[in-house]
């Protein structure tokens, strides 16, 4: 992880946390209010209301107490309106209607403007008293809606999130993106670009629904960072050199695009349509910068390790031996780069090369064996190895006098090995060489006698006794 990594899973979780708690209080409030209705109505017929209906002569049975318990809540409800802003709206446009109607809604139109009201008239008065209501939200206040053209919200739309599976879709996109644009590019280049997209997408969905097709959903708000997200897997699918990005990354990449404007065209609201269309338009432009935009420089430490390669392979010129385990080293770091750009059958080949070929040497450089072992059996790495070869290389280490290696390799063999007969061969393998090395000791004589327990009586179950009483 370097710090722009950081920074990037940071913003993700602080967005979806802010998301989660805007978008579900006001849900969590309206289920807290139907759990008081119903405890609120309970009390009442316990204590009262049963009972006057019993006076008028009326037997208080479950339908009677249901009906009663509807009308209740109507009565609640209108009385105290609905949490849920969506639901409060669209009562309030009720309301208007019927104010405007039938309670002096177009002669105080006609007062204050000084003319007789048209529907677009109409429409722009209800908007106008709806927002005053909806701006007090953060979810609205943030969202920039482009009839209204309040550019200010520009900087603050991409906080918001349409909903759960635009979050989805986002956090995993993005923080794949960085994570592979941060091998190519310097951190404010990143910081830049993806600033400038965010801040820009709002102004090109403003354009676009000014178009006749988009133009009914101009009123709606835009939230999100869809076409940012667009943009940095087109710059993470092209790269400036050939072969600089893998196959697999591309396929990602295009599909990892289709996937969210599949979510923006049958998901979200309407106006995410023209999110969805300016998506292959953003994606393009960040395939531009990605061919355009030169690599990171190289940090001290790159370079430091490719003149460390450059002496060895100078060295390894003179001396036939020293050109040999020269180009094993330069194998073993091939195979890694390979395997962390998604190469594994070729990070596969060269990594099974290079470690046979490094227990090959006299002497064995115990040091680096282990290392490399620790590199190769690290959780982030996914060598498909049979646990025949991660014995075989196991036992030639421990040969070799290189035990921690020998230990690790045997534990992976262990991991993957189905035959208990093979599986018993190599505990007693781990298990001599922890108590010989004096290396984890104790683990080494459960080894032992897990041996012993699963045969008492063959050659390996009497070396193992003899191991353990050499140990005492």
């Amino acid at each position: 992880m370097k710090p722009l990594h950081y920074v990037a899973l940071i913003l993700v979780v602080s967005l979806g946390v802010f998301n989660g708690i805007t978008g579900a209080y006001p849900y969590i409030k309206q289920h807290q209010r139907e759990g008081n209705i119903v405890k609120t109505f309970d009390t009442w017929w316990h204590n009262a209301g049963a009972r006057e209906f019993r006076s008028v002569g009326l037997e208080p049975t479950k339908e009677l107490k249901a009906e009663e318990f509807q009308r209740y809540r109507e009565k609640y409800l209108q009385q105290n309106p609905s949490y849920i802003v969506e639901e409060r709206v669209a009562g309030m446009k009720k309301e208007y209607r019927e104010w405007w109607e039938n309670n002096g809604g177009r002669e105080a139109y006609i007062q204050d403007h000084g003319h007789y009201p048209n529907e677009s008239d109409y429409r722009a008065s209800l908007e106008e008293w709806i927002n005053s209501f909806t701006d007090r939200y953060l979810r609205y206040s943030l969202a920039f809606a482009p009839k209204y053209e309040q550019y200010e919200r520009v900087l603050t739309s991409w906080i918001l999130i349409p909903g759960v599976c635009s979050f989805l879709s986002f956090a995993g996109l993005f923080m794949f993106a960085i994570v592979r644009l941060a091998r190519r590019w310097s951190l404010w280049i990143i910081c830049l670009t993806t600033a400038a997209v965010t801040l820009t997408g709002p102004i090109l969905v403003s354009v676009l629904t000014t178009t006749s097709f988009f133009d009914h959903y101009s009123t709606e708000r835009y939230m999100g960072m869809s076409l940012t997200v667009a943009f940095l897997l087109g710059a993470t699918a092209f790269g400036n050199r050939k072969n600089q990005v893998t196959p697999l990354t591309r396929n990602i990449c295009f599909s990892g695009v289709i996937l969210d404007m599949a979510i923006n065209w049958f998901l979200n609201p309407g106006i995410f349509g023209a999110v969805a269309a300016l998506s292959p338009v953003c994606f393009g432009i960040g395939a531009f910068a990605g061919v355009r935009i030169e690599t990171r420089l190289r940090s001290q430490a790159e370079i430091n390790a490719d003149l460390l390669r450059e002496r060895l392979l100078e060295k390894a010129s003179q001396n036939p031996m020293a050109e040999r385990k020269a180009k094993t080293r330069t194998l073993i770091e091939d195979g890694f780069t390979s395997a962390k750009n998604c190469r594994p059958e070729q990070a596969h080949q060269q990594l099974r090369l290079a470690l046979t070929q490094l227990l090959q040497e006299h002497p064995v450089d115990a040091a680096l064996v282990k290392q490399t072992v620790i590199r190769m059996t690290a959780p982030d790495q996914y060598l498909d190895f049979s646990s025949n070869q991660w014995m075989e290389w196991g036992e030639i280490a421990k040969a070799k006098n290189a035990p921690d290696a020998a230990i690790l390799l045997l534990k992976k063999c262990l991991s993957k090995e189905k035959d208990p007969n093979f599986a018993r061969r190599s505990l007693f393998t781990l298990g001599e060489t922890c108590v010989t090395n004096k290396i984890e000791v104790q683990e080494g004589i459960g080894y032992l006698q897990k041996v012993i327990e699963m045969n008492e009586n063959d050659i390996l179950a009497k070396q193992a006794r003899k191991t353990l009483e050499a140990l005492k």
